[in-house]
């Protein structure tokens, strides 16, 4: 049996889960959905794999968030797994380029998982055989990526459209960016067009291979950081000159839009990117009025509302669809509906100096 490495991208902002969410301590490490955090949650799930061990596991994660992802390792149990700290965020083609690399230490005969660590996923079975599937066109030399079946027209998630059979998945007729409303409808509706995950899987010598045909700087500058790297008691670190020189961007952007080797594993797996607040609400359980109350809450006449409470009692009366987060030193209340554009309070806070909220 083909041995999968699960890789593991701990090193994302998710800037619209503020205040929660912040720069040293990131979405992926609270728990959100259940009693561990995404990042948790993700790890356990790869243990569940056939075949995968701790030893396995890849963590690929920011100088400044490689204590707090080995702590994640260790309570998650896969305290044996490889960290690899990035010397500065490239995006995810030169981390899948490294993953690769480590991976390929393993042998030939293995495929890499490459995984998001701030999803959740509902269904742990569904997910299970979607690996499988995905390994088996992966072990045929196809770079392949999971596309969520989609149940509405979402615009903040990019599309692929399905090409030609292949099974047990069908080659990837072209990528499309995130959409506006109506071509949202229209993809819906002709079929055939799903959610892109950012989920991958491939050989490392494929994965690798294509690299060096569509971005050579992005290959040669993580490869030659790669080799020039060293191993301390945090973790392996790529030489930061060499990684300095590679050019950020995104394995969608590097690889799978460009290569004539892209398939696709339709999916349908309660998957959640966990995007923001209302993603949020969308998932989780809720009572009887339809609201999500976390914390010391007190809710009266309260409808269609997402309120967590950290650290002191937040009560509201006659209102709904809202989003109210407290933290120690923040407040964030929105309409449900528009609870994304809490991105817009992380710029204005970073215009406006106040690095302290950040």
């Amino acid at each position: 049996m083909t041995k999968i490495i699960p890789a593991i991208m701990c090193g994302g902002s998710g800037t619209r889960l503020w205040p929660l969410s912040r720069a040293a301590r990131p979405k992926q490490f609270h728990p959100l959905v259940t009693e561990n955090s995404l990042l948790g949650e993700t790890i356990r799930r790869a243990l569940t794999l056939p075949g995968v061990e701790a030893k396995d596991i890849v963590l690929l994660s920011g100088e400044s968030l490689a204590a707090i992802a080995r702590d994640e390792m260790n309570t998650s149990g896969a305290a044996a797994a490889t960290l690899v700290v990035e010397p500065a965020a490239k995006n995810t083609a030169p981390a899948a380029a490294l993953a690769a690399l480590v991976a390929r230490e393993q042998g030939d005969d293995c495929v890499v998982l490459l995984l998001p660590s701030d999803h959740h996923i509902g269904d742990a079975e569904a997910f299970a055989q979607t690996v499988a599937y995905g390994s088996a066109l992966a072990e045929r030399d196809f770079v392949v990526t999971f596309g969520i079946t989609p149940d509405s027209p979402h615009i903040g998630y990019g599309y692929i459209q399905r090409g030609a059979p292949e099974a047990p998945g069908f080659r990837v007729a072209q990528f499309r960016e995130k959409p506006d409303r109506e071509t949202a409808e229209k993809l819906l509706a002709e079929g055939g067009n799903d959610w892109n995950s950012g989920i991958y899987m491939f050989k490392p010598d494929v994965f690798l291979a294509e690299l060096e045909k569509y971005e050579p700087a992005v290959s040669d500058a993580v490869g030659r950081a790669y080799a020039a790297g060293w191993t301390d008691g945090a973790g392996f670190h790529p030489e930061h000159e060499f990684w300095g020189r590679s050019p950020s961007i995104s394995i969608d952007n590097a690889v799978a839009e460009r290569t004539d080797r892209a398939a696709t594993v339709p999916a349908d797996m309660k998957w959640s990117d966990v995007g923001g607040w209302p993603a949020l609400w969308e998932i989780a359980a809720k009572d009887e009025s339809r609201n999500v109350l976390q914390g010391d809450v007190l809710a009266v006449g309260v409808q269609d509302s997402y309120v967590r409470a950290e650290n002191r009692l937040v009560a509201l009366v006659g209102v709904s669809d809202l989003v109210v987060i407290e933290t120690a030193d923040a407040v964030c209340i929105a309409p449900r509906e528009r609870a994304e554009e809490v991105k817009a309070l992380v710029n204005a806070l970073s215009k406006a100096g106040r690095k302290d909220k950040l």
